[in-house]
């Protein structure tokens, strides 16, 4: 369910937002009995939609939407559903916004494959678009997305990972998508290469501050509130800002006590353990402080756009994300 300030912030679009609720539902309607349980379970799990909903602001930012506009937002949220199911797989997360994730319930293989189902019927349906620019702009993006999993997933246990690294890392799997969606509500909306790259950099910015502070939040957050698991980064042995900050500051003695935290056996909440041994409110503010600073110049690429309620909008959605608790 979609929390009241960001229905708030979100309001220029809110029909359009329902039209492509209903598209993706409609779209995702399965032809078979385990199918509709899967893509049931799923469709119980509604988040913030974002990344949709960024192509619908950006859209009607210049001005009435097209007609490719609701469908294009409806496939932009079917990849980064998939990439959801994925995700818990990766991160043996047990729950997805308040309720159990899909591996949890019905195991790993079907959580894999349900994912790939839903990356299949998101491409399916761009190839139907009258224009191909979503068709080519995501299959790109989704390459540079699994890249982005891919190279995570090698740097696990990288104690030596350095800042400029994880923001690379997360540019691609998470920030690539947001800067896709804004890019392809202009592009749909008639606009030109220079408007199109402004406004993908703003979702790029966006993004990357989105990633970090979900990463804030996965140390420090409330699972009642956050409503998916948390401390998964630790137990998995990812390295994200926060920690980069703690570790660039401590002894070898105090690295190698991280680095027992994370790998020794015999330890059952790693976050916690690493958080009641060590302070990490510096790293924490210093990674807001960074997101904060992705926030300001996502702002800046919205001169861009026609001033009205959709780029005040947007601008609020880059305020939202540095303040937002789940």
């Amino acid at each position: 369910m979609m929390e009241p300030l960001l229905q708030e912030l979100l309001s220029p679009v809110r029909d359009e937002v329902e039209e492509m609720s209903r598209f993706f539902e409609r779209e995702l309607a399965a032809p078979s009995a385990v199918l509709r349980e899967l893509v049931g379970h799923l469709s119980r799990y509604k988040g913030k939609r974002l990344r949709g909903t960024e192509v619908l602001l950006v859209g009607k930012a210049f001005g009435p939407l097209g007609p490719e506009h609701v469908p294009v937002a409806a496939i932009v949220e079917m990849i980064h559903t998939a990439t959801l199911v994925h995700d818990d797989v990766l991160d043996v997360a047990s729950l997805r916004r308040g309720l159990a994730s899909v591996n949890a319930r019905y195991g790993n293989p079907t959580a894999v494959l349900l994912g790939d189902y839903i990356y299949a019927k998101a491409f399916h349906l761009s190839t139907g678009l009258r224009s191909q620019v979503a068709s080519r702009l995501l299959a790109e993006t989704t390459r540079t997305v699994c890249r982005g999993e891919i190279e995570q997933t090698a740097a696990r246990y990288d104690f030596d990972l350095t800042e400029a690294r994880y923001l690379e890392l997360i540019d691609m799997k998470t920030a690539s998508l947001h800067g896709a969606a804004c890019e392809l509500g202009a592009r749909y909306a008639g606009e030109g290469e220079e408007t199109a790259l402004a406004v993908r950099g703003f979702g790029r910015d966006l993004g990357r501050a989105f990633q970090i502070v979900d990463d804030c939040l996965d140390l420090e957050g409330d699972e009642r509130i956050v409503g998916k698991s948390l401390g998964t980064d630790v137990s998995e042995g990812k390295i994200t800002l926060p920690v980069v900050h703690l570790l660039a500051g401590l002894s070898p003695r105090e690295r190698l006590r991280v680095r027992e935290i994370y790998l020794a056996e015999g330890i059952a909440d790693r976050a916690a353990t690493l958080a009641a041994e060590f302070d990490l409110r510096p790293g924490i503010e210093y990674a807001i402080q960074c997101a904060d600073g992705s926030s300001r110049k996502a702002l800046e690429s919205l001169e861009r756009l026609p001033a009205g309620p959709c780029r005040d909008a947007l601008a609020s959605l880059a305020e939202y994300v540095l303040c937002r608790r789940s």
